[in-house]
């Protein structure tokens, strides 16, 4: 267990020496950035469902689940995405790759069990811009808001479980706008670099009951209130010149403001309901309502933009073939599949006049790959995602995205009393 534990740090550390921003899209622009994170490698490869538990697992999307645990368990994601963006007039690529999450679940006794870690919660990273015989313009932002979180949960019956969660925000954005004319000697340069911080809850139930001699229903409500985050922005304004070749020489610049501002973190509510097979099949459905209409832009979001209440729709679940097998791997294998649809709260107007909402789409399978001894519940996960965000209308941007991502699950038994010594 040590040896894999360790080269499971070692690989994931590999891979965040060269890891860019959690995204690229320039729909992170908007109100805190764009949420990436959508559950652990096991939760995205099933539509990003979350409401499915089971007492190996760590469920990083419903504090209920810790009550489940039966091993200690250490959980490790990371992500690679590929999107192509394409306007009516142009197109392009771009890539990121991040370390997703860090966690630890820890039962204690048979109806308890607490977890810890860090998981992502908003990213910035774009770089749009236009030039034309009259105007330049360029748009550039990066940085993250993550969050360090501590959960419990707990069985109250052998069939409910609840639990609950405090999450410390923190992270550092930076924005930076750029406008020249052909009337003015002189372009304007903004740059405003922002620090977060503030504590947020997360709070949930987890119901799961044999309704039949083989068959099992599972169902849970998830809710997070809203809450505030802090954010000090020191701002920068500087003068520039446009040389031919695109670049900006700057003349003279000041820092204008410090202040502090508070943001609302928006509220948002979960249900959802699985039924399946214990070891052999799972299929359900979720739907989770934000009140994004509630969310608080930065001092220097742009006009026409409109912030209503986020919507999503998901379906998912995963087949066994017969987890005990002896003979074949492949029949050990948990394969895992679903949809997601996603109304992102956001309404803008690309083109001055008309608006239009964002909303994303994924499809999404994986594999949950047995690892170490054969009676051990260790497991790599492989998940993939092939989706669609934006649109084209209302001179705005279409995002076509791709995504591979790469978990380990790893189990091992604590505080067990030795019988000899």
């Amino acid at each position: 267990m040590i040896r894999s534990l360790v080269i499971a740090v070692v690989i994931l550390t590999s891979i965040n020496g060269f890891a860019q921003s959690r995204t690229s899209s320039p729909y992170s622009f908007f109100g805190l950035g764009q949420q990436t994170f959508k559950g652990t490698i096991e939760n995205r490869s099933m539509g990003s469902m979350r409401t499915y538990v089971d007492s190996v697992h760590i469920n990083l999307r419903n504090p209920a689940a810790y009550g489940n645990l039966r091993l200690t368990t250490y959980s490790l994601g990371a992500v690679h995405s590929k999107t192509w963006a394409s306007t009516e007039t142009q197109s392009d690529s771009y890539d990121a790759t991040t370390i997703e999450y860090v966690s630890i679940g820890i039962p204690v006794g048979k109806k308890a069990g607490f977890g810890f870690g860090l998981v992502p919660f908003n990213s910035v990273g774009y770089e749009i811009g236009s030039v034309t015989d009259a105007l330049y313009s360029r748009f550039t932002g990066e940085g993250s808001i993550t969050r360090a979180y501590l959960g419990f949960g707990y069985k109250l019956t052998p069939e409910l479980s609840l639990g609950g969660e405090f999450r410390y925000n923190f992270g550092e954005e930076t924005n930076s706008s750029s406008v020249a004319t052909n009337t003015v000697q002189f372009g304007t340069n903004e740059v405003n670099e922002t620090d977060f911080s503030g504590a947020s809850f997360n709070f949930g139930l987890h119901y799961q009951k044999m309704i039949s001699e083989k068959l099992e229903l599972q169902a849970s409500a998830v809710y997070s209130p809203e809450s505030d985050l802090n954010a000090k922005n020191e701002r920068t304004l500087s003068a520039f010149l446009l040389t031919p070749s695109l670049d900006e020489n700057i003349v003279n610049s000041r820092d204008t403001e410090f202040g502090e501002q508070n943001l609302k973190l928006p509220s948002e509510l979960t249900f959802g309901v699985t039924i399946g097979q214990p070891l052999k099949w799972n299929l359900g459905a979720e739907y989770s309502i934000q009140g994004s209409s509630a969310l608080s832009s930065r001092s220097f979001a742009p006009a026409g933009t409109t912030f209503n209440d986020a919507q999503s729709y998901r379906v998912g679940g995963f087949y066994i073939p017969n987890y005990n097998s002896i003979t074949n791997y492949w029949d050990r294998v948990v394969y895992r599949g679903g949809i997601r649809y996603e109304e992102l709260g956001i309404e803008v107007s690309g083109d001055g006049v008309n608006s239009s909402s964002i909303n994303e789409f994924g499809i999404s399978f994986g594999l949950g790959l047995p690892i170490g001894r054969r009676s051990g519940f260790s497991n790599a996960n492989v998940g993939f995602e092939l989706g669609q965000r934006g649109t084209q209308d209302a001179g705005l941007i279409r995002e076509r995205f791709f995504n591979f991502s790469l978990g380990l699950s790893l189990n091992d038994t604590w505080f067990i009393k030795r019988k000899y010594n």
